[in-house]
């Protein structure tokens, strides 16, 4: 006969098991002692079939061994759950019942679990937040500034507990950092030579505002990436730019230029100081010597008017000729002269040489020299040079 058929007998028996179908829902209790019966055959060992009256209380003989080897197990996975190994770059901040207990750094350590939670934290990873955003500047300008903010965490505590979100409260800052310092800048500086300046100052103001508000981070570098203009005004703000870096190039190309030209005036000048310094050492050293010379010459003019005047006449005109590269000879003389060619020319080139030199230190004003006058000139190349009165010197 099929299961469940209209007057079948087996309408209240389960087609499965063939135990009776459960009309009514289990009974809590008598589930429990059926797991406290389980439980106890586990530990005393004993496996004597009980019987299954709800109303009998249970024969519980426990085996002290057996509970104290569970009890012995079970402490010793606590306490081995409580054994923690923190990294060497991180943190580890202990909390016993809610309450900060303290923060333990690299190495093994033992918390007792279910009392005390630990959080770890990486205090040696830097971190990058880039914030861009168009901002006035000072001169009521509108610019387009980009900053890349590196950071990391230096309390674990303040960055756990004393602020609910760190890095929102870093953005944050870095915003009202960056906005405070471009609107304290004019454009110009933004755009070109104060960056390096905007960058110290936004990274100085953002560490005082994390450290007021203690958020447990620390900012470890900020650069500040190429403030752009708008779109609208970008054309324009391209060639003031441009005209700024020519003008820069050209100021640096002008310094150069000074700085190659400056030392070679200031060593010429040096030099034609020198020289004339040594000209005017010697000019007056040489007025010295003429003046002692004349000096000395006095007392015989004095004494011989007439004979100091020709020999003074005689050397002047022996100096003369001396430097000069031409040959004076007597007219009424028949006789043969070697003249020495290549000395007179060797002897001319030195006189030219020294001539040249001399123009060239200092331009020497000579006064014009009147000698006593001859009998005749020769304009070719002879010279008769008028005799002395016959008798020769008187003395």
């Amino acid at each position: 006969m099929a299961w469940n058929e209209p007057g079948g007998s087996n309408n209240d028996k389960d087609p499965w098991t063939g135990k009776p179908k459960r009309t009514s829902p289990p009974d809590l209790e008598q589930t429990i002692r059926d797991t406290l019966k389980k439980l106890s055959q586990m530990l005393t060992g004993n496996k004597s079939s009980q019987s299954s009256n709800s109303n009998t209380p249970l024969p519980f003989k426990i085996n002290k061994m057996g509970v104290g080897l569970v009890v012995g197990t079970l402490i010793g996975l606590w306490f081995l759950w409580g054994i923690f190994i923190v990294d060497p770059a991180e943190q580890a901040v202990i909390v016993r019942l809610g309450k900060y207990a303290g923060t333990v750094g690299p190495g093994p350590h033992w918390a007792p679990r279910l009392i005390d939670d630990v959080y770890t934290v990486n205090e040696q990873k830097i971190d990058t937040y880039t914030y861009a955003a168009e901002m006035l500047t000072q001169d009521q300008n509108l610019v387009a500034v980009s900053m890349a903010v590196q950071y990391r965490i230096n309390d674990a505590q303040n960055y756990l507990f004393n602020v609910v979100n760190p890095t929102e409260s870093l953005k944050q800052a870095t915003a009202s950092a960056l906005r405070q310092v471009i609107g304290h800048t004019n454009l110009d500086l933004v755009l070109t030579s104060g960056r390096e300046q905007i960058r110290q100052q936004v990274q100085e103001l953002l560490t005082k505002i994390l450290a007021r508000y203690n958020t447990g981070l620390l900012i470890t570098d900020v650069a500040l990436l190429p403030a752009k203009a708008p779109e609208e005004v970008k054309d324009a703000f391209d060639d003031a730019i441009r005209a700024q870096e020519d003008e820069q190039r050209f100021v640096n190309q002008a310094q150069s230029y000074g700085m190659q030209v400056e030392p070679n005036a200031k060593g010429q000048a040096q030099r034609l100081l020198a020289d004339s310094k040594a000209y005017q050492q010697q000019i007056i050293l040489k007025a010295k010597a003429d003046t002692a010379q004349f000096l000395a010459l006095l007392p015989k003019y004095q004494s011989a008017p007439a004979v100091t005047r020709d020999r003074m006449y005689l050397d002047t005109i022996e100096t003369v000729l001396t430097n000069s590269n031409k040959i004076f000879i007597d007219s009424n003389s028949n006789n043969m002269i070697y003249l020495p060619l290549d000395k007179l020319l060797a002897n001319s080139a030195k006189i030219t040489s020294a001539t040249a030199s001399a123009a060239a230190v200092a331009p020497v004003v000579t006064a014009p020299f009147n000698p006593a006058p001859v009998n005749s000139v020769n304009t070719n190349t002879d010279i008769n040079i008028g005799r002395l009165p016959e008798g020769g010197y008187s003395q």
